[in-house]
């Protein structure tokens, strides 16, 4: 998927299989309920809230301050609000190389409660310290789906 001159991946173990079993729920709730229920659902508003942020808020500029994060985590960043609640973060890796602009979304981060060992951020650290996301751009093309 291109949006903005932004060639946009998911992460096929996190993010890809979290998006997966989004639109395999918005599915089955597209079946059982009415269409007035159904738009109001906050599984369906989640699965639209970050397709919406990903194809429309990150994609004009990842490199954002209102996305970056600090420290360790400097080379990520995340979308918070703009559509997504309180309590989710999605997290991504954003490279401009060779003349090309990549987008890889990386993990839908829940919940967000700081100070809890497993707030979001808590578990995205560790995961970047733990070396669940390869630092260069081909090793993390290699663990992505293409969409």
């Amino acid at each position: 998927m291109i949006r903005n001159g932004w060639e946009i991946y998911f992460h096929r173990k996190l993010f890809g299989e979290q998006r997966r079993q989004l639109k395999e729920q918005v599915n089955q709730l597209k079946i059982k309920l009415p269409p007035s229920e159904f738009g109001k659902h906050p599984t369906v508003k989640l699965l639209a809230a970050v397709m919406t942020g990903i194809k429309e808020k990150i994609v004009l500029d990842p490199f954002a301050p209102q996305f970056s994060l600090k420290g360790s985590l400097r080379h990520y960043g995340r979308l918070k609000g703009m559509g997504l609640s309180d309590r989710h973060r999605l997290f991504f890796r954003a490279f401009e190389a060779e003349g090309r602009k990549i987008l890889i979304i990386l993990w839908l981060g829940f919940p967000r409660k700081q100070g809890d060992k497993n707030d979001c951020y808590e578990v995205f650290s560790r995961m970047v310290s733990n070396g669940d996301f390869p630092e260069t751009l081909e090793q993390l093309l290699a663990e992505i789906d293409v969409i």
